[in-house]
């Protein structure tokens, strides 16, 4: 892609499969589908850092060269023997300054998979980002102060939710999930079945609590209201 943005936090839907990729790298495939029974039952809630650096940029990456020519125009000989063609392309990049706290809401059993899974996680989403567990998970029976579910309005024709009378503030930030629909041959890179955007990955809006600090041309910085 040639252009890509960032979120502040990992989405449930990347902290899921991070899980599942986990179960299946140290105990096996045959682990996937009831490990992914009892990822797709858990409720999700992080603890924002205290402040989050997004910078903007452009880089040089590599993408698949297209050899189809456009009406009137000749191909270049020499390109036709290139897999790969240079471009310019914008990302964003998210620094944390501040513990990112992790919450999950589930069934006794379904904390001891997840309690196991956790020192196995390097990252969410993209191979590009990094996170480290530094301390060993804690088991309470409420969910602590400052903690926010991941569980926002659905939007129109693609999601599932109601809105509610009043907002708090923040910034909005679109997340995914795993859908309804979603089942263990949709999330299994083996088959040929497809995710469908709206049934098997929902999107949902979710308000977190920064508000902007500073920004310059090259990176933008927001800090946690609460």
């Amino acid at each position: 892609s040639t252009g890509a943005k960032t979120l502040f936090v990992p989405t449930p839907f990347a902290i899921r499969t991070a899980l599942l990729d986990a179960a299946i790298r140290t105990q096996g495939i045959a682990s996937g589908p009831p490990t992914f029974d009892t990822l797709k039952a858990i409720t999700v809630a992080v603890y924002p850092p205290k402040q989050v650096a997004v910078t903007n940029l452009f880089a040089k990456v590599q993408k698949p060269a297209r050899h189809d020519k456009k009406k009137g125009e000749e191909e270049d000989d020499t390109a036709k023997d290139k897999a790969m063609t240079r471009t310019i392309a914008f990302r964003e990049y998210a620094h944390l300054w501040g513990n990112l706290g992790i919450a999950f809401s589930c069934e006794q059993a379904g904390l001891g998979v997840v309690r196991a899974l956790l020192p196995q996680v390097n990252y969410f989403g993209k191979r590009g980002g990094f996170f480290q567990l530094l301390d060993a998970p804690q088991e309470v029976h409420e969910l602590p102060e400052g903690f926010y579910l991941l569980d926002g309005a659905g939007l129109p024709g693609i999601g599932v939710g109601t809105l509610p009378a009043a907002f708090p503030l923040g910034v909005i930030q679109v997340m995914d999930d795993w859908g309804p629909e979603l089942d263990w041959e949709k999330v299994n890179v083996y088959t040929q079945a497809k995710i469908k955007l709206g049934e098997d990955r929902t999107r949902k809006s979710v308000i977190l609590p920064y508000r902007l600090a500073r920004s310059s041309k090259s990176f933008t910085l927001y800090e946690r209201m609460t």
